[in-house]
């Protein structure tokens, strides 16, 4: 079993350091702050008998050997950087976690054919350069060093300006060819309340959800707030609100569950006696279907088609970004399943609504997501909280799941799993 002892005490570490924060954590990739908390992982890497090394984006590796160097490796961490005032546990839980079942891999005299390294991400969050995953992204190649070249964070500095002034000497490259590793899990807290409210141990992910953004902006026409009769106004933010309302009671009604957030909202010219003449703001849609999300799309069009009939105004829409879900692999959603089920833990299916590193990594190599229970679903906020059974049952889950993926790949995948009946 998993010493909770040693996984809080990292956690307790890493919540130390931080930028000045109003009770939570902020720690930004490419920061002084998130380099010692990097240097923080790769000590107790290194204490852990592992072999340390950073490639050159800043993602952090501990490796545990096999006894076949040339087979592909099992993979499994999470990301180390938060967003502004943050809690002490996204995706934090999955370094330490990960960590953690490396070190019972070797108390338990375990070993392994394939090597097992631990991986700390930097900046999923996007909070230096306003661009998500980072760090997976220069693994898998979707980014590299050339595409980065026009980033710059909030000083104004370039990619290259940061990268260099953060790069160790001796770091590795950060693109990992295909063939290089054998699966990916990633552990995480929730960051939702279904877990909690089910009375679940366990989430195993079937899918990152498919997810949009767009900008809708509406033009009216502004005038005096005393003196234009209610009939014959252009105003935008009535034309606005009716819009976002209509969305969200379309959503809600949706067999498929999705989600339709507004998020930013500005008004034009934003005075409490002129009557708003532009409003813009941005919708972020999420649905394990793509087909649902476009639904949700569809109606958002038509809404706006009708305020423009209604309502005397001008909307045009632009889909600012677009994903569609991302599958998890099921033959590692079962090992995850069957690991569970031994450890007598309750689980359950469950979809990401958030995005995360697997994301990027599922379309490349074989990954699966677990999810713990997070207090009240709280997430991206101090008040973020996965309980110490729940961090143990986490790194109890992966230390059996490493273990029967090894015994997979030894047999070209083949393996007998337990009936869907059985591990619901």
């Amino acid at each position: 079993m998993a010493q909770v002892e040693r996984i809080c005490a990292d956690i307790e570490a890493l919540k130390a350091i931080t930028q000045p924060a109003q009770g939570g954590i902020t720690r930004p990739g490419f920061s002084a702050e998130y380099r010692l908390g990097a240097d923080y992982m790769k000590m107790r890497m290194h204490e852990a008998g592992l072999a340390v090394r950073e490639d050159s984006i800043g993602n952090i590796y501990g490796r545990l050997s096999g006894t076949c160097p040339d087979a592909p490796v099992i993979l499994s961490g999470s990301h180390l950087d938060t967003v502004i005032n943050a809690g002490a546990y996204d995706g934090i839980v999955g370094v330490v976690c990960a960590l953690e079942a490396a070190r019972m891999l070797q108390e338990n005299g375990h070993k392994l054919r394939h090597s097992y390294e631990v991986v700390g991400t930097i900046e999923e969050e996007g909070t230096t350069f306003g661009q998500v995953v980072m760090g997976s992204k220069f693994m898998t190649g979707l980014l590299d060093e050339a595409a980065a070249a026009a980033f710059t964070d909030a000083r104004g500095r370039s990619f290259a300006q940061v990268a260099a002034g953060y790069r160790v000497e001796g770091c590795c490259p950060a693109r990992r060819a295909r063939d290089e590793v054998a699966a990916v899990l990633e552990l995480h807290d929730e960051q939702g309340p279904h877990l909690e409210a089910a009375g679940a141990d366990a989430g195993i992910v079937g899918a990152i959800v498919a997810m949009s953004q767009l900008t809708v902006e509406i033009t009216g026409f502004s005038g005096h707030a005393g003196t234009v009769p209610m009939g014959m106004r252009r105003d935008a933010m009535a034309a606005a609100a009716e819009i976002i309302s209509g969305l969200t009671r379309f959503t809600e009604t949706l067999e498929h569950p999705a989600t339709a957030t507004v998020g930013c909202l500005t008004l034009h010219p934003g005075a409490a006696n002129c009557i708003p003449g532009g409003c813009t703001f941005r919708v972020d849609v999420r649905s394990g279907s793509r087909e649902t999300a476009d639904r949700v799309i569809e109606n958002l069009n038509a809404l706006c088609r009708r305020s423009e009939e209604t309502r005397g105004v001008t909307v045009t829409i632009v889909e600012d970004s677009r994903q569609d879900a991302i599958r998890m692999d099921e033959k590692l959603q079962a090992v995850l399943w069957d690991a569970c089920h031994e450890l007598g833990l309750k689980a359950m299916n469950i979809d990401s609504g958030a995005g995360h590193d697997s994301m990027v990594f599922a379309p490349y190599w074989p990954t699966a997501m677990l999810f713990l229970p997070c207090r009240d679903g709280v997430s991206h906020n101090p008040a973020e909280y996965v309980s110490p059974q729940a961090l143990v049952n986490g790194a109890d889950v992966l230390y059996k799941a490493i273990i029967e993926i090894d015994k997979m790949e030894d047999q070209n995948h083949g393996r007998t799993s337990k009936s869907e009946h059985e591990r619901q």
